[in-house]
């Protein structure tokens, strides 16, 4: 064989591995999804009732809220530490309305918290330029601290009985909590696929310095993520008191890890610029019916930790090799 043909053939070799890692870092989640569901029907027929699906679609829309915000701000190559916080802090916020009854308040305090957080992620990202991870983390400390004053170190209590129909009710059959991921499902994936903003997103997560010389207004995008990650934190910390049905101070303390966990697994690429809404969910509902399915089994806490990172591990793995391949080509 000749020099030049056994050139084309290792590049048709490379190309031909790239498109596998691309595939496997884009569609992994789904084939995931599909290979836990058929195992679970051979070693936990338990998983499949009634009421454990129930379970396990609205705790997979409860983490799914929380990883579209997750999802807008990776591709924009930050990430968000804080919505963990804001989720407990909301609940507490909708718990403590029952003993005032005053449900303007309630949605004043919601807005004023969403918007505050928001606002000081972005400004310490964008004006102060503090990378992403600190910045968040140190409001991840600020807003659990502020809720500790609030509360004077207390757990809030019972949830109201109309937010327990929120989080645990349905309409015609289906969870209303997996009624809302749905809907904002399809808004967020017209707006990342259909406008203008979402081709900035994406423009800022493969090279700000390039989208800004396009004329991207780089800043205002990035302050946009950062607004959506309180506002999906705040939304999915309601929907969670109200379907567990009670608030305390551990309320919600796993989202972080599991909703960049959940979009990275799902696709998104760490380094940004790549990824989706649909992707991510999958990873949610991966990450839902792994644990859950080792819940029905009876396995130790341990290993629920064990297997969610785990699969991290592999899908960070995945991409990594699709990047260096890609880098290669």
């Amino acid at each position: 064989m000749s020099e030049a043909a056994v050139i084309a053939q290792s590049s048709v070799t490379r190309a031909g591995a790239v498109r596998l890692l691309d595939w496997l870092s884009r569609y992994a989640a789904f084939s995931a999804v599909l290979l836990v569901l058929l195992v679970a029907a051979f070693i936990a027929p338990a998983f499949f009732t009634a009421g454990n699906l129930r379970a396990v679609l609205i705790q997979s829309a409860i983490l799914g809220i929380v990883v579209i915000g997750q999802t807008t701000a990776l591709i924009a190559r930050g990430l968000d530490m804080s919505v963990a916080a804001v989720m407990t802090f909301a609940a507490v916020l909708v718990a403590q309305s029952t003993a005032t009854g005053n449900f303007g308040l309630l949605i004043f305090q919601l807005v004023v918290l969403t918007g505050l957080v928001g606002a000081a992620n972005s400004l310490l990202v964008t004006w102060r330029r503090v990378p992403p991870f600190v910045a968040t983390f140190a409001m991840l400390i600020v807003v659990d601290g502020a809720r500790l004053a609030y509360t004077h170190g207390q757990s809030a209590g019972s949830a109201p009985a109309w937010l327990k129909f929120l989080g645990s009710g349905a309409i015609a059959g289906i969870p209303i909590p997996v009624v809302i991921w749905a809907v904002l499902l399809v808004v967020a994936y017209v707006c990342l696929n259909r406008t203008t903003w979402g081709r900035w997103l994406y423009a800022v997560g493969a090279n700000r310095g390039a989208a800004r010389h396009t004329g991207v207004a780089v800043d205002a995008v990035v302050v946009s993520t950062f607004f959506l990650t309180a506002i999906s934190g705040t939304l999915a910390g309601i929907l969670l008191s109200g379907y567990v049905g009670y608030v305390d101070n551990s309320l919600g303390a796993n989202y972080n890890l599991n909703s960049m966990a959940a979009a990275i697994i799902g696709g998104v690429a760490f380094t940004g610029g790549r990824g989706g809404v649909i992707g991510s969910a999958m990873g949610a509902l991966l990450l839902t019916i792994l644990v859950n399915l080792l819940v029905v089994m009876g396995m130790d806490l341990y290993w629920q930790r064990i297997v969610q990172g785990a699969v991290l591990v592999i899908a960070v793995i995945i991409q990594g090799l699709r990047a260096q391949r890609a880098g290669r080509s």
